[in-house]
């Protein structure tokens, strides 16, 4: 039986009184009984405070709130039910001086927390009820739906209170159960935090958005908020009232934030919203978990969760942690946190011993193409861009591609034939993407160090995004870290029968692109050549042949295009007027 609210000022006694509050009840139909009500506002008088209660549907008082003379705060109620179709089953009761009765703060207490109803009562000048003013929500899912009965006397307030919540529930429950039924996609909304400018938070959501999309998640909303983060719940408090609301009036199920947040920012906001947080970092690892196909990959997004999950079991200290040995680490022995710290451990080095093993698995491979001498051109690119459908094109491959961010993650290698029978290999790997989780990063080093044995890099750019050039310099900077700037690239502008010409003209003159569309093979011929050319430049070695072939040709061997005809397992050729 605790006081809640501003303690400071109070006289024992008073706190005495206001303790025994909690021995009093009213029955479950009324807001509030005569004596409860006057016995509030003679000690509301006495204080010079706001003083509030919750009640629960048996009349019981759950909760003393004391304020001071403009507002009231009603604390965490995480411990009450919720649920869709539900209300939190307690209601609101407090003072107010003057002629003011519900204002907007009590509104959207009402709206954001889901109350069975918020109720003002307003004193006269002796400190006795006046009258009292009354709110609830109504059934439907509008922001402001939400009715305010006028200032009623209390020896003249009819409402039956059980009947009211009852009616409500229903309504609720039926409509939330005609919305699951045709929507079965989690709700979120998406959040964007930062100091940058409107435009770029704007980006933000619009990437998120896609990612969410890629996770089979529906966005209903969206929030950016230009300031610094705040420490304890991101976003100010003002604009999580905000998105409390509307979370509300959506039926969601999820926060998206587009940065990683702190353990203590995502158990606040779970605490204040009583919804899943999710940050950038887990979605994108959540989707590679979705994505991963073979073995090698499944064990990488599976490393990958476990460093992101470590850190964040607890944020207790281990000071008196018996693993640590020594004075002070004797007597009740390990923790449950302990113990979960401990498996994650373990299973994170076993997880990185089975991957060591097949990086050098890998490492025998790239050594057996290095001596049969075939060049190895590397197909990188942002997420999304195109590459798996390039590498389907060229080698007649059936890579799974879909317009969806990370829609492949292992990789792929095939031969590609060109002319005389000549062949190199060509691989397509993971999609990059600012700000990719560094843990996730780690994970996949050792796929990327396949890209440092390549001839040739193709970075593919999707020149249908408007975003074409912060994605151009998110990989270049990837690659610079990953020490591949050094590897000759040619810039490969995709999806140009997406955009007008006038854009393709500038993409080509300004980063020397080569454009084409990854789904016309008759698109594909110049950077066939220049593939050609480039290695015979870099690899004087093993010269590749420019020579242009016959339409047709009069024997069986396969027909040719004059910038090589490439080909998969050494049996299809390629055809730039061949439909695929």
């Amino acid at each position: 039986m605790d006081l809640h609210g501003n303690l400071s000022g109070l006289k024992p006694r008073q706190q005495k009184q206001l303790t025994q509050l909690y021995r009093r009840r009213c029955l479950p139909e009324q807001v509030i009984s005569p004596e409860l009500a006057r016995n509030l506002t003679l000690l509301s008088a006495d204080t010079g405070r706001q003083l509030g209660l919750l009640i629960n549907r048996s009349g019981h008082i759950e909760m003393v709130i004391i304020g001071d003379s403009q507002s009231i705060t009603i604390p965490s109620l995480h411990r009450f039910r919720l649920g869709h179709g539900r209300l939190r089953g307690v209601r609101c009761i407090h003072t107010s001086f003057g002629p003011e009765g519900l204002n907007r703060e009590d509104i959207t207490d009402l709206t954001q927390l889901r109350l069975d109803l918020m109720a003002v009562i307003r004193l006269d000048s002796v400190g006795l009820p006046e009258n009292i003013e009354i709110a609830h929500l109504l059934p439907g899912g509008e922001l402001n739906n939400y009715q305010v009965l006028p200032p009623t006397p209390l020896e003249r307030l009819d409402l039956h209170c059980l009947e009211l919540f009852h009616t409500l529930e229903s309504s609720a429950a039926e409509q939330f159960s005609h919305k699951t039924g045709t929507d079965e996609k989690q709700r979120a909304i998406i959040i964007s935090v930062g100091p940058n400018a409107a435009r770029t938070l704007d980006q933000s959501v619009a990437e998120m958005t896609e990612l969410a999309l890629a996770a089979n998640i529906t966005v209903v909303d969206s929030f950016t908020q230009q300031r610094q983060l705040n420490p304890h719940t991101a976003v100010g408090s003002g604009k999580l009232k905000e998105i409390i609301i509307a979370s509300m009036a959506e039926d969601v199920d999820l926060l998206l934030f587009d940065h990683d947040l702190s353990p203590t920012q995502v158990n606040n906001l779970s605490r204040q919203t009583e919804l899943k947080v999710i940050d950038r970092t887990l979605l994108i690892l959540d989707i590679f978990a979705r994505r991963a196909l073979s073995r090698e990959g499944k064990l990488k997004v599976e490393l990958a969760q476990l460093k992101y999950r470590l850190p964040r079991i607890s944020e207790k200290t281990t000071a008196l942690s018996r693993l640590t040995g020594g004075i002070g680490g004797r007597g009740p022995g390990e923790t449950t946190l302990e113990i979960d710290r401990r498996r994650i451990r373990e299973r994170i080095s076993k997880l990185e011993k089975r991957l060591k093993k097949m990086a050098q698995s890998r490492a025998i491979a790239r050594t057996k193409r290095k001596k049969n001498q075939l060049p190895l051109v590397s197909i990188v690119g942002y997420t999304n861009a195109g590459k798996s459908t390039l590498l389907n094109t060229l080698t007649q491959s059936q890579v799974f591609t879909e317009n969806l961010p990370f829609a492949t993650l292992d990789p792929t290698t095939r031969r590609l034939r060109l002319p005389r029978e000549q062949e190199i290999i060509i691989t397509d790997t993971v999609g990059f993407i600012k700000n990719l989780p560094k843990d996730l990063l780690d994970a996949f080093r050792t796929t990327l160090e396949e890209l440092a044995e390549a001839d040739l890099l193709l970075h593919v750019v999707d020149s249908s995004s408007s975003e074409f050039e912060e994605q151009i310099a998110t990989v270049n900077q990837l690659l610079e870290e990953l020490d591949l700037a050094r590897i000759p690239t040619l810039i490969v502008a995709n999806k140009i029968d997406l955009v007008p010409a006038e854009i393709v003209q500038g993409i080509k003159k300004r980063y020397q692109a080569i454009a084409l569309s990854a789904r016309q093979k008759e698109s594909l011929g110049p950077l066939l050549e220049e593939i050609i050319q480039t290695l015979n430049r870099e690899t004087p070695g093993r010269e590749l042949s420019l020579q242009r072939p016959e339409l047709n040709p009069p024997s069986p061997e396969p027909a040719q295009d004059k910038s090589g005809s490439p080909a998969e397992d050494r049996q299809k050729s390629f055809s730039p007027a061949q439909p695929h």
